[in-house]
């Protein structure tokens, strides 16, 4: 009886209070430092939504797997560490990591940390359906501002804790941390923002994290054309900075896009330059650079069209191409592509390709025939180059859809018979 009020009082204190109480009680009866983390390293206490201190870190990436009603010990750090997890609940748990413990301390601070399990699973069940119906408001806070252009923009700014003008302009970067992209907590994210912000005076700075990509909203002050002979300096050196010190903190190669400055019923569009300017580079392997999109020369123009002028000037372009390709697998694509990158020169592209030069002549008269162009023609190789880069960008943000239409029953017949949709 004595045993259940207690886990009772555990859990009246988690209840009425929270974790900072419910971990201060724990470290204050077990008398040994206390930090309570996640699965990955981030912190629940004492300080929640951090990266947990470096010994946490190591100790968590070299500690064996144990079971719930076990707990480990690393001798070397006098580290004791207890797990408490929800069984109905995938991935959900919370690791205990007391320092300075020595071995006769073990058996006391076990039984404490029993006696409140009930306490810390009710905390890690709400936490974790605070962290899914924060991830659903963030999804349709997204959609609304990005993907859907919501006329209630604003408000759904306010209600994320953001509060812009309308009056005002903004600009939207998209910052990604690469393929081994690790692990950021929101909370620390924010902190090195706004030291940046500090140290450089930038204005207006909110960080959110969506989709794997790491989404800024800035001010636009810089933007009035009045400000334009030192906006362009200010802009790349910030850009620079920010790009060097979160590559170096976090040991990611980070790539930034950049969107242009538009009034608040317009940020959609910020935030669609800035996914144009970081694929643009990224589809060509290029990884650790800024791209802004007003830097984008002449594609700036193209990708500032309607999206179906646009693609209907790709298809125009090459779904002859592509058509002949799909139908009789001549990979006239891949040798156009390959000219382009040597500049038209025949015998490296052979090389690259592994044929001979003959084939590579043979497959530029082809190409020439089928689209009726010039391929000697500067602006007719031009077009070309744009219509390829365009179309990879728009199919790579799932804009363009690659496939084909086809008549029944001729399957790889024709080229009559088949047209590519890109």
């Amino acid at each position: 009886m004595e045993e259940k009020n207690i886990a009772l009082d555990w859990l009246e204190l988690a209840a009425s209070k929270g974790i900072k109480a419910l971990g201060q009680k724990l470290q204050s009866k077990c008398g040994r430092k206390l930090v309570i983390t996640g699965r990955q390293g981030i912190a629940h206490y004492p300080e929640a939504g951090i990266m947990a201190p470096y010994e946490v870190q190591a100790l968590l990436a070299s500690m064996p797997a144990f079971e719930e009603n076990q707990y480990y010990y690393a001798k070397n750090q006098q580290m004791l560490v207890f797990k408490v997890m929800l069984a109905d609940i995938p991935d959900s748990m919370l690791l205990l990591f007391f320092a300075h413990v020595g071995t006769e301390d073990i058996s006391r601070i076990g039984s404490i940390v029993e006696s409140s399990q009930l306490a810390l699973k009710w905390y890690l069940r709400g936490h974790k359906e605070f962290a899914r119906r924060l991830h659903e408001q963030r999804t349709a806070f997204f959609e609304g501002v990005f993907i859907k252009h919501n006329i209630g923009v604003e408000e759904l700014l306010r209600e994320q804790g953001i509060v812009i003008h309308r009056d005002s302009k903004y600009a939207v970067m998209l910052m990604d941390m690469g393929q081994d992209q690790p692990l950021i907590p929101p909370a620390d994210f924010r902190a090195k923002l706004l030291q940046f912000r500090q140290r450089h005076q930038t204005e207006l700075i909110y960080p959110l994290e969506w989709n794997g990509l790491y989404l800024v909203i800035l001010s636009g002050i810089y933007s009035q054309p009045e400000f334009d002979f030192l906006s362009e300096a200010k802009r790349q050196e910030m850009f620079a900075c920010w790009q060097q010190l979160f590559s170096e903190v976090y040991k990611a190669e980070v790539s930034i896009g950049v969107g242009t400055s538009y009034s608040l019923p317009e940020l959609h569009r910020s935030y669609h330059e800035a996914r144009i300017a970081l694929m643009f580079r990224q589809i060509k392997g290029e990884q650790g650079f800024v791209q802004e999109f007003a830097d984008l020369g002449i594609f700036r123009e193209l990708f500032g069209c309607e999206q179906e002028r646009i693609i209907r000037f790709c298809r125009q372009t090459l779904d002859k191409l592509l058509a002949y390709d799909h139908n009789c697998d001549a990979g006239l694509q891949i040798t156009l592509r390959t000219l382009m990158d040597t500049n038209f020169n025949y015998k490296l592209t052979a090389e690259k390709l592994f044929v001979h030069v003959n084939t590579v002549r043979y497959r530029c008269d082809k190409i020439s025939q089928l689209l009726g162009i010039d391929l000697n023609h500067p602006d007719t190789r031009f077009n070309l180059y744009a219509a390829l880069r365009v179309g990879d960008v728009l199919k790579a943000l799932n804009m363009l859809q690659p496939g084909y239409v086809g008549s029944i029953g001729n399957h790889k017949n024709s080229g009559t018979e088949t047209q590519t949709l890109f």
